[in-house]
C-alpha cells in the first residue's frame, strides 16, 4: 500500500548541467560544487597550417554551487569577449511529482562584457551597455531510460558592440533551444542540440529560410568516469556564453565551419 501511494521522481535526465552548449535541467545538489572547464578550437576547415583549428581556441571556466536541492548559483569567465557572468538555476517541477511528465527549471543569467566596458569608457552615457541579461525556461522529459529531450524558450537582452566606432545596438532576441540525449550504455551517451533564433528586435525570423542569422547546431558524446563527465563536441559555435552562441554564431555547420571542443566537469 505504501508503494502504491508513493511517487517516483525522475533523476539523471542528462549526464551534465549542459546538453552541449545549452543548459540542461540538471543542477548541483545541496552543498555540491561543480567545476567545469570548456574549450572550443578553431574551425576544422582551417587546414593543416592551423592544425585544423587546434592552434586557435577559447576557454571558459564555471563554478557552480548547490545552495539547496532545487537552487544552484554559478560564476563563470570566458576568454572569448572577456565576459564574466553570474547565474541562478531553480528547479520548479520534477518529472514524476503528481505524475508530471516533465521537469521544469528556470535559468537566469547576468553577464558583464569587459571589452565593451573598455571600448565605451570614453562615453559615460553608454557605460551601462556592457551589461546583458538572459532568461531561459528549461522543459525536459526523460522518455525512457535511454532517451531524454528538452525544449528551452530563451530571451536575451544585450547591446551588440561595434569596436570600430564604439557604438552599440540594443538587441532583444527570442530563441528556442531544442536538445536531446540518447544513452548508449551506463557511461556513454550521444547528445545533439539546435538553437534557432525566432525573433530579433520584433522582426520574426524563419529558422529554415533566413539568410542573415546562423543558428547554433552541435553534436557530442558524453563519457562519465566516476566523478568526471567528459563531453566531446562538434559545433558551429566557437563561443560558449549563452548570448554569444545563440545570437552571434557565424559559422555554417553543414558548410564545414565546425569547431571541435570539450567540456570537463568535476564535482566536489
Amino acid at each position: 500500500m505504501l508503494d502504491e501511494n508513493s511517487e517516483t521522481l525522475t533523476f539523471a535526465t542528462f549526464k551534465s548541467k549542459k546538453i552541449i552548449n545549452l543548459q540542461s535541467v540538471e543542477q548541483s545538489a545541496k552543498n555540491e560544487l561543480d567545476f567545469v572547464i570548456s574549450h572550443r578550437f578553431g574551425p576544422l576547415n582551417s587546414g593543416y597550417s592551423e592544425l585544423y583549428g587546434l592552434d586557435v581556441g577559447s576557454m571558459r571556466m564555471i563554478f557552480d554551487y548547490g545552495m539547496t536541492e532545487n537552487i544552484s548559483i554559478s560564476l563563470a569567465r570566458s576568454s572569448s569577449e572577456k565576459v564574466i557572468d553570474a547565474s541562478v538555476k531553480c528547479r520548479l517541477l520534477t518529472q514524476g511529482f503528481k505524475k508530471s511528465p516533465v521537469t521544469i527549471s528556470s535559468y537566469s543569467s547576468l553577464f558583464y562584457d569587459t571589452l565593451a566596458a573598455k571600448w565605451w569608457a570614453v562615453d559615460s552615457i553608454t557605460s551601462n551597455k556592457n551589461i546583458g541579461f538572459q532568461q531561459q525556461i528549461l522543459i525536459a522529459s526523460k522518455i525512457n531510460s535511454n532517451l531524454s529531450v528538452q525544449v528551452s524558450p530563451i530571451y536575451t537582452n544585450y547591446y551588440e558592440c561595434n569596436q570600430e566606432n564604439k557604438t552599440g545596438e540594443k538587441i532583444n532576441s527570442w530563441a528556442l533551444g531544442i536538445g536531446g540525449r540518447y544513452k548508449i550504455n551506463r557511461s556513454v551517451s550521444i547528445n545533439s542540440e539546435w538553437v534557432p533564433v525566432l525573433m530579433n528586435n520584433g522582426d520574426i525570423i524563419d529558422p529554415f529560410k533566413n539568410n542573415t542569422t546562423i543558428n547554433s547546431f552541435s553534436i557530442g558524446v558524453d563519457i562519465e568516469t566516476g566523478g568526471h563527465v567528459f563531453q566531446l563536441i562538434l559545433s558551429n559555435a566557437i563561443t560558449m556564453i549563452e548570448k554569444s552562441f545563440i545570437a552571434e554564431t557565424t559559422g555554417d555547420f553543414f558548410g564545414g565551419d565546425i569547431h571541435f571542443g570539450f567540456n570537463i566537469s568535476r564535482t566536489f
